[in-house]
């Protein structure tokens, strides 16, 4: 039975998990035709790309804006094609700000709508689980929590492992371990330039009080892209090195690390690495977060313990102190043996394989079940 299936994904995870997923079903439908919006993995599982959005990511409301004029022809052209060859489903993968848009045209022209890897909305604005769900006719989410929570305004949602550990686990296997000393102090500042620009000086910082109780310490700042090589280079100078390319080789590696919040602290948490949380807000966006958020925690790797497992700060220049205090304890203190326990236990117990596979069996069932 063929069918056509539209994906888009606006992010680096999401293109290597949209191309992951495009490839399970490829295996089960070989006469199955893919095409959409994403980046160069979804190009190489053989998508028939007709935007790289991942190139042109961005966040935050400024960034968004000198972005809007390419992003509405992008949205103007994409509803055109639905119009003139609508595909049989469009899967969006996470990118909300423009996926719960593009989601809407798709239902307004009765297009059938799958979301793989619902956007955690409910972390700062719980409200929109309700539009999420509005907007699509499967839901597919990958934190165990997020089912009851979507159930409950959606009648289709399917729980399905994260995509990202059979990702970890082909790292584990066949990557190399980076060369560094024991006393690698790595910094993970994120790979938009807004990241970079609010995270770093702050890790820095911390860094820097830090290195006053161990000298030993020598840092080593991930550079998740070559476009940002010359803004991290700038604001670490001679205080440590520069790690460009794969980031795995570097959380293997590492002693202790600072982790923008994000996709990064699951995978320290999967290879069992201490690290420290920071994400770096203002004020009012802390307190802001205190009064909306549905959940207490910031990274996944605590989301999926349950518990505060590793520190975490939605951070200002005034948290360095507090900051730098947690990652003295885990980079030399008793707290440090008991994480690495922690961390063992998690990932025996949550962090489960299969994701991909369970993703492209709901895909295949929708569809099944939808008339030619």
């Amino acid at each position: 039975m063929t069918r056509s299936v539209y994906l888009v994904a606006g992010e680096t995870s999401g293109d290597q998990h949209a191309a992951a997923l495009v490839e399970a079903l490829r295996g089960q439908h070989p006469d199955w035709s893919f095409r959409g919006l994403g980046g160069e993995r979804m190009e190489r599982a053989g998508v028939d790309l007709r935007e790289n959005l991942v190139d042109r990511s961005v966040m935050g409301v400024r960034r968004v804006l000198l972005e809007m004029g390419f992003l509405v022809d992008v949205a103007a052209r994409y509803l055109q094609e639905l119009e003139a060859d609508p595909p049989d489903v469009v899967i969006l993968v996470d990118y909300p700000g423009l996926n719960l848009n593009l989601a809407r045209m798709a239902k307004r022209l009765g297009v059938p709508v799958i979301y793989y890897i619902c956007p955690q909305v409910w972390a700062w604005a719980p409200w929109r689980v309700r539009r999420v769900a509005a907007r699509a006719d499967q839901l597919l989410v990958i934190l165990p929590f997020e089912e009851p929570l979507y159930r409950a305004v959606h009648p289709k949602v399917t729980y399905v492992p994260n995509p990202v550990f059979e990702h970890l686990t082909a790292v584990e296997e066949n990557d190399p371990i980076l060369e560094a000393g024991e006393h690698t102090l790595a910094i993970f500042p994120g790979s938009r330039r807004q990241e970079v620009e609010e995270s770093l000086p702050l890790m820095l910082a911390v860094e820097e009080r830090l290195r006053a109780q161990f000298p030993e310490l020598q840092v080593v700042v991930s550079c998740a892209r070559d476009r940002l090589a010359d803004k991290i280079s700038s604001c670490v100078g001679d205080r440590g090195a520069v790690h460009h390319g794969d980031p795995h080789a570097l959380q293997r590696a590492a002693r202790l690390s600072l982790v923008v919040s994000g996709t990064a602290t699951l995978e320290h948490a999967f290879f069992g690495t201490p690290q420290v949380v920071v994400y770096p807000v203002k004020r009012w966006e802390r307190a802001c977060f205190g009064w909306l958020s549905v959940t207490p925690h910031i990274s996944l790797a605590n989301l999926y313990a349950g518990k505060r497992l590793v520190p975490e700060f939605l951070a200002t220049s005034c948290d360095v102190p507090e900051v730098a205090t947690a990652a003295a304890e885990l980079w030399a203190g008793p707290a440090r043996e008991q994480l690495l326990v922690d961390l063992a236990a998690l990932r025996r117990d949550r962090f489960l394989p299969g994701g991909t596979a369970a993703a492209a069996v709901a895909v295949s069932q929708y569809l099944a079940e939808l008339p030619l």
